[in-house]
């Protein structure tokens, strides 16, 4: 036997308000459609990932076994690639009533067979294939009965909420006060398990409270509604804090409607937090006048409400503002029934009623109203969505789940397939909804991209230039059809796009994971790697200093640049030299010639030695210095003077000249005893003892020897016959 708790029916369309527009894209249906499945009672999404639980699923002779459908975003839009199921449920066990996705993780509320209606939390994470696997099955602390346990979860980090809203102890186990509610706090262990930290209850609790009806966390902050709270069930939401590195939170804060608490109002129906504040919905809030809903109306039964509150400067949470149905009447109401948040946008259920001409009520419909957070920090109603086709009675948004810009609605009731035919009772469907029109795509088609090789020249194996400029046009065609995505070999999280000149993070080889996805549907994507290798820097060879001298004192002279790039490298025809002087001018010119010193008495020139097959490039300083006439400025005697000739003929010392000095520049001048000049010369050409043609007799004669840098030297020798 089936077992409903609904009576009514509902439906969808869209109405466009603000530029970003929510627009169905896709009805999903469950694999194999059957009446009163309930596929839909429950769903969420995280990052491309969803889950859809359809809790009255019969698995063989299990009847209300229950079943979870795992699904995908893909190039065909939402695919189901795994069925979860609870291998020991028992009938009624609704396995998959309530899920909870964050991250990796998926968190399930499904019955514990070892305890007479009680329920437990089935635990499981992705793994690297995508499969999600089961890791642990969470029960209650204590034995009692019918407490609602996993009412509601919540996730953040590494700390679950669960609600227990039908528990009557407090957190010492003890205290009895029927359904006063309680909720617990696990935490997640480097180990992977989740452990009890916690129970929580209200510091005021009461009997028939239901204190943990909803659970909400974020980071150091979790929010529990007990919407049955008061004299007249008006209902209070509880905040719970705990600081950094401690495991321990403590209630800091009891929110109530802060303008009226009506008659069974439903505060804290739904709670929600982030960091844009706590959201409590008060499904049943009758419209009296508030100067913070500022419509100025008078009262309507149930119309419903949703208050916000924000930490003011004392670090107290105050209400900040109240939102409400634009449209809310007598015909639509229970805004707050469903809720969700993500970031800035906030979506909210609510019921709408239709009535025949009679009066008498002919439909019921359900409509979810998304609300936008403004720079001023108010938020506005931004548009009103319902299916393409309104159903009457299916159950529109019984269950909604919003991530980023997708935003998935349960109709748990709908008994048409994905083409709006095939009526099944009760079968179910899940809308999803995006701020884009989705446009079939196929997975993108990535170039080959082979290794990339950068020099080392941070030392070490790591490198500053790793050209990724063209990267993205390499990978693909058309690159601005596309989103790009990286992550180091540690999966961490790298900018999009990477760098012009990238710095590589791990030494020698890294490898960089890309995700390539069309920007009409990032999650039909394609991924490669691309491999990084650096190798050694050029070695360059150590050029001594070069010393030149300045015989005119002005600190200037020429050097010789010619021989300093096979001094520097072995072979100097594999690179390619640039040189530059102290102002940083290319001075490559010069290299082959003659080069004169920019900056007085010493200058340092830069030489860039490239390499031309792997772009590796070197910096070298030479030093170039001048110095005036002086010792560091004299010729060394490396010639040979000789001591006499014998001009006779004979062949042999026929000619005088001075042996050594074949690669020096100079002048030489004879002179006879007398200081009479009798040849000059400035070659090597010698001569032959004879003045105007005439042979001279044999004697002492004088020479004198010039050289270019002014150095000279005088002497004699002798002639003989």
């Amino acid at each position: 036997m089936k077992i409903k708790y609904f009576t009514a029916f509902f439906f969808l369309t869209v109405l466009n308000v603000f530029s970003q527009e929510w627009k169905q894209n896709f009805k999903i249906v469950e694999p194999v459609r059957a009446t009163d499945n309930d596929f839909g009672f429950s769903v969420v999404t995280y990052d491309g990932y969803a889950a859809y639980g359809a809790d009255q699923v019969d698995i063989g002779d299990v009847e209300n076994a229950g079943k979870v459908y795992i699904a995908k975003q893909d190039c065909d839009g939402w695919t189901i690639y795994q069925e979860l199921s609870q291998p020991d449920a028992r009938n009624y066990c609704g396995f998959g009533s309530v899920l909870f996705m964050e991250g990796k993780i998926l968190a399930i509320v499904g019955c514990d067979p070892s305890v007479s209606q009680g329920n437990a939390v089935y635990m499981y994470e992705r793994d690297t294939s995508g499969q999600y696997i089961f890791t642990q099955k969470i029960t209650r602390d204590e034995n009692s009965l019918l407490d609602n346990y996993g009412s509601k979860i919540a996730i953040s980090e590494n700390f679950m909420v669960v609600g227990s809203s039908y528990n009557s102890t407090d957190n010492n186990l003890n205290n009895y006060l029927e359904n006063a509610g309680a909720a617990y706090i696990f935490f997640k262990g480097t180990d992977g398990v989740w452990t009890l930290v916690q129970k929580i209850v209200a510091s005021d609790r009461e009997r028939r409270d239901t204190f943990g009806n909803s659970v909400a966390i974020y980071k150091n902050t979790i929010v529990v509604g007990a919407v049955d709270e008061g004299t007249n069930w008006a209902g209070a939401a509880y905040v719970f804090e705990k600081n950094n590195g401690s495991n321990t939170w403590k209630e800091t804060k009891k929110l109530i409607a802060y303008d009226f608490r009506g008659l069974q109002d439903r505060f804290g129906e739904i709670v929600k937090v982030n960091e844009n504040g706590i959201m409590v919905s008060a499904q049943s809030e009758d419209d009296y006048d508030s100067n913070l809903s500022g419509d100025g109306g008078g009262p309507l039964t149930m119309l419903g409400s949703v208050y916000i509150f924000n930490k003011n400067v004392d670090g107290e949470w105050v209400g900040n503002q109240k939102i409400r149905a634009s449209d809310g009447s007598a015909k639509i109401f229970n805004f707050g029934n469903q809720m969700d948040v993500y970031e800035d946008r906030i979506a909210v259920r609510a019921t709408e009623y239709e009535y025949d001409k009679t009066g008498n009520l002919s439909k019921v419909f359900g409509r979810v109203y998304m609300f936008q957070k403004g720079v001023n920090g108010n938020w506005t109603e931004s548009q009103i969505v319902q299916s393409n086709v309104k159903r009457n009675s299916d159950w529109f948004a019984g269950s909604i789940s919003l991530f980023k810009d997708d935003l998935f609605i349960g109709a748990f009731w709908d008994a048409l397939d994905a083409n709006g035919q095939n009526y099944i009772g009760y079968a179910g469907t899940v809308y999803i909804f995006n701020t884009y029109n989705y446009v079939s795509t196929k997975k993108p088609v990535l170039n080959t991209i082979p290794v990339l090789i950068s020099c080392a020249d941070l030392g070490n194996g790591f490198s500053s230039h790793f050209d990724m400029s063209s990267i993205e046009k390499d990978l693909i065609e058309n690159p601005e059809d596309f989103v790009f995505s990286y992550k180091d070999q540690l999966g961490n999280n790298l900018v999009s796009p990477l760098p012009t000149n990238y710095s590589n993070k791990y030494p020698y080889n890294e490898k960089i994971s890309v995700r390539v996805g069309n920007k009409n549907n990032p999650s039909c994507y394609e991924e490669t790697k691309l491999e990084l290798s650096t190798i050694s820097s050029v070695s360059l060879n150590a050029i001594p200093e070069l010393k030149e001298c300045d015989y005119s004192g002005t600190g200037y002279a020429t050097f010789d640049l010619s021989k300093i790039n096979s001094l520097l490298v072995d072979n100097a025809s594999l690179y390619d030299f640039s040189y530059y002087d102290y102002n940083k001018n290319d001075i490559s010119i010069f290299i082959n010639e003659s080069y004169k010193n920019t900056v007085k008495n010493h200058e340092e020139i830069t030489v860039n030695v490239t390499e031309k097959s792997t772009s590796c490039t070197a910096k070298t300083k030479i030093v170039l210095n001048v110095s005036n006439v002086g010792v560091a400025c004299e010729i060394i005697d490396d010639y040979d003077i000789p001591k006499f000739f014998t001009p006779n003929g004979d062949g042999v010392n026929d000619l005088w000249g001075i042996n050594g000095l074949e690669s020096k520049k100079y002048t030489l001048y004879i002179y006879d005893r007398y200081g009479m000049l009798l040849k000059t010369f400035s070659n090597n050409s010698g001569w032959d003892g004879s003045y105007l043609g005439k042979p001279l007799p044999a004697s002492d004669y004088w020479f004198h020897i010039v050289f270019e840098n002014g150095i000279d030297k005088r002497g004699h020798f002798a002639l003989k016959r």
